[in-house]
């Protein structure tokens, strides 16, 4: 009996074990936009995925402008650490790893593009008030002056590290150092044949399954000198996506869309605090508002930006209470295009607002905010039109002849009378001025033909 059950336990670890690890296995996940916070969560759990299943390979499948310094940085040290081999595919034809993309693809075990696409321009950006600033190059160096020069050190200083790190990966993957350096130092960009001729990568692939055909057997050197053959038979390509969470947070990370929403917050709340009692406009306006706080804590915001709008809502409400002409209210358009512009650093190239989005969100906020600000304005002003003011120049019947007291029929009611002068009995009558219960009256003229 006792045999018979461990046999069955045997069986049941086996199963379990098969269902955990499958020959061949390739795990896929694909970088398609900005190197940032979300989309490096979202690799990094899809490495640790891979780990688990035991995979033959991970394939990191990219497109992307560029991003973040520091998520780059993370996904680097990930990929150099893998215990299975890492594979980053330039896909589909059209589509770059750019910038913080390139130092991705020089990490990989194996790096691959497909035709008609690029990589490199790969130099570090800096930002100062949320406007990009790069290194000088070194026959430029000797015209700055000393607060510049301060800067390029430090420029110099960063880059100098960046290139002996790929000085490092690219010699022990045997791919060509001075080109990887090149692609730093002077921003050089290759197309997917001069990188593969310039041994920049690995090899070329017309799609994912004809790069793991022409990976199959493929011997490949780790990080710590190691030789590895990727034995891919019949290899099983699981993808994982990313779930509803990071979508959404992806969508509103995208700096152009957390900045939309920020204004239509704003536009939203001022419509429901203008016009107490709408409610929709105010729960919209503030889920809204909330929406784009949550995108921007996860991007980097540059105080300058920030403070740029906030003196922008300031020169908004300026040209309400003094006549500027409309040079406030323009000087307020500027500022807040200026301010979108700037409200996220760009370190990087593809992370930052749109100049023309940022422009034109900031004249269609600034000229709604104005409308509704002059409409609020303009009821307030209005006179009163309520009680007996509401009678001043309305036109009645005189029901007695007044001469000059009498009565007259004013809006369905009977009211003493008292005329400016004799008015005879079913004459047309206007209300000058309400004393109490008593109207003082006029005759209206008949105009002559």
């Amino acid at each position: 009996m006792i045999k018979y059950s461990l046999i069955v336990l045997f069986l049941i670890l086996q199963v379990t074990t098969a269902s955990a690890t499958v020959p061949n296995l390739v795990v896929r996940a694909d970088l398609d936009g900005p190197v940032d916070v979300i989309h490096t969560q979202y690799i990094l759990r899809a490495l640790k995925q891979a780990k688990a299943r035991d995979a033959a390979l991970f394939l990191l499948v990219m497109d992307t402008p560029g991003g973040l310094g520091s998520s780059m940085e993370q996904i680097t040290k990930k990929i150099l650490a893998s215990p299975m081999p890492v594979a980053v595919f330039v896909y589909p034809p059209g589509a770059r790893g750019a910038s913080a993309g390139f130092y991705i693809l020089i990490s990989a075990d194996i790096a691959a593009m497909a035709p008609g696409t690029r990589t490199g321009a790969a130099h570090p950006i800096f930002s100062f008030a949320g406007m990009p600033i790069g290194g000088d190059k070194p026959q430029d160096k000797a015209k700055k002056d000393k607060v510049s020069s301060s800067g390029s050190i430090l420029m110099e200083k960063v880059t100098q590290d960046i290139l002996a790190s790929i000085r490092s990966v690219a010699g022990i993957r045997g791919r060509n150092v001075k080109m990887c350096m090149d692609a730093v130092k002077e921003s050089k960009s290759y197309s997917d044949e001069e990188a593969l001729k310039g041994k920049v990568i690995d090899l070329k692939a017309n799609s994912v399954p004809d790069l793991l055909k022409k990976l199959k057997g493929r011997e490949i050197t780790r990080i710590d000198g190691t030789k590895t053959m990727l034995q891919l038979d019949n290899p099983r390509v699981e993808h994982v996506d990313m779930t509803a969470r990071e979508k959404f947070l992806a969508m509103i990370t995208n700096p152009n869309i957390a900045f939309l929403l920020g204004l239509a917050g704003l536009i939203l709340l001022y419509v429901e605090i203008t016009h107490t009692g709408l409610v929709i406009p105010g729960v919209v306006g503030a889920l809204s508002l909330l929406l784009a706080i949550m995108g921007f804590s996860y991007l980097p915001v540059s105080i300058t930006g920030v403070l740029l709008i906030a003196l922008a809502l300031g020169l908004f409400i300026a040209e309400l209470k003094i006549p500027g002409f409309g040079i406030l209210g323009g000087l307020g358009i500027v500022s807040l295009a200026l301010g979108g512009i700037m409200l996220v650093k760009r370190t990087s190239l593809g992370v930052g607002v749109d100049i023309s989005v940022a422009i034109g969100a900031a004249a269609g906020f600034g000229v709604l905010f104005l409308l509704l600000s002059f409409l609020v304005l303009r009821t307030i002003k209005q006179k009163k039109a309520t009680g007996w003011e509401a009678l001043i120049n309305v036109t009645g019947t005189a029901l007695t002849d007044l001469v000059p007291n009498g009565q007259i029929l004013l809006k369905g009611e009977y009211w003493k009378a008292i005329a400016s002068s004799e008015i005879q009995k079913g004459s047309p009558v206007r209300v000058v001025r309400i004393d109490g219960l008593t109207a003082y009256v006029e005759p209206i003229k008949e105009e002559s033909c």
